[in-house]
């Protein structure tokens, strides 16, 4: 029993005590700097603010193919040897009765469509009577936009979808394409985005004034949750001018941003009033804090880091563009909770004592 308890001793004297961690003295210096320290988020806030909105211009809606695979080989030889292209623009026009009924109304939407500049050639149904650009119902038919060669492809189908949209008259019509499709999917996401952010915020909202009691603690974690999501779209706007970043990676900066800078707003405010219980001083509870639950943040940031940065080895963008996203969030997570939720609770806790003088 003497030399168990000699053992347990022996260990305990070993540790550090928690002034002398690192996390400690970050607590403190954030302390000791509040007002540099807030000043300095709320700028960074606002500066990705403005610019991580780019993020959406940037931003592609492919990626799920390998480039080394046989069918992407396939299709850079039939590309090369056979100069086959995609076409930019897909317009299929439903008549009433057939094709030729309508024929006059369609060649003269096809005709304002095909003069927009960048376009190379157009092929119709109307031009080729081709059975392959007629639909098996008998009254559609397709015409097939093709872009001049180093044609933005992206300015020249929206010209196109414009022309169209303007001169179909009383013709039902439907446009598709590769651009087509990603200018859909990246305005879907973007409404997806606020439609999610509009009903998960205000009921995230309620929950948290009935945990903290108090309206400037339970918008604490907003503050995190904002700085982590926009500093996130501001990273991947940038990674974006460099390599391929898909669109579907917003939607888990969104997701997880929100659900980190919550989790860990909610361990640092708990952690910091329970040391604030044992009569210490403001400063001191905010290094104990940073020096405790902040340590937690720090490592359980830190795995989601790992965790998501493994899917960088696969060569699809898709999936590497999620670990982009998740190695942002992962690390403006830890920044906000471990400086900005810290800081304003000291403030939050100054301001009150000085009230009460």
């Amino acid at each position: 029993m003497v030399c168990q308890g000699a053992h347990v001793n022996s260990v305990h004297t070993k540790r550090k005590p928690p002034s002398k961690t690192l996390f400690y003295r970050l607590g403190d210096w954030v302390a000791r700097n509040r007002w540099p320290v807030l000043i300095g988020y709320l700028g960074l806030l606002v500066v990705v603010g403005v610019l991580g909105v780019r993020v959406f211009g940037v931003m592609q809606t492919e990626g799920f193919e390998d480039a080394g695979s046989e069918s992407s080989r396939a299709s850079v030889i039939l590309q090369e040897e056979f100069a086959t292209t995609d076409p930019l623009v897909i317009l299929a026009i439903e008549t009433a009765t057939s094709p030729e009924a309508d024929a006059a109304a369609a060649e003269a939407l096809i005709a304002a469509a095909a003069s927009v500049d960048g376009v190379d050639e157009v092929i119709s149904y109307w031009s080729t009577r081709a059975d392959s650009l007629l639909g098996t119902d008998g009254k559609t038919a397709q015409a097939l936009f093709y872009a001049e060669d180093g044609a933005a492809k992206d300015v020249v189908s929206s010209a196109v979808v414009e022309a169209i949209e303007e001169n179909a008259g009383d013709l039902n019509y439907y446009v598709f394409g590769q651009e087509v499709a990603g200018e859909a999917f990246t305005e879907q996401i973007s409404r997806d985005i606020y439609v999610a952010e509009g009903i998960a915020i205000p009921i995230t909202a309620v929950l948290l004034i009935f945990v903290f009691g108090s309206l400037v603690a339970a918008g604490l974690p907003f503050l995190v949750a904002g700085g982590t999501i926009l500093g996130s779209f501001l990273a991947l706007y940038l990674i974006g001018l460099v390599t391929d970043v898909s669109i579907f990676s917003l939607n888990l900066v969104t997701g997880l941003g929100l659900a980190l800078g919550i989790d860990y707003s909610l361990l640092v405010i708990n952690r910091f009033r329970e040391e604030l219980k044992k009569r210490k001083t403001t400063r001191e509870a905010v290094a104990i804090t940073v020096a405790t639950a902040g340590k937690t943040v720090f490592v359980s940031g830190l795995a989601i880091v790992i965790a998501l940065s493994s899917l960088l080895v696969f060569p699809q963008y898709f999936l590497k563009s999620f670990a982009y996203a998740g190695i942002a969030v992962g690390f403006l997570a830890i920044l906000g909770a471990l400086t900005a939720i810290p800081v304003m609770m000291e403030i939050r806790e100054k301001a009150i004592y000085t009230s009460k003088m």
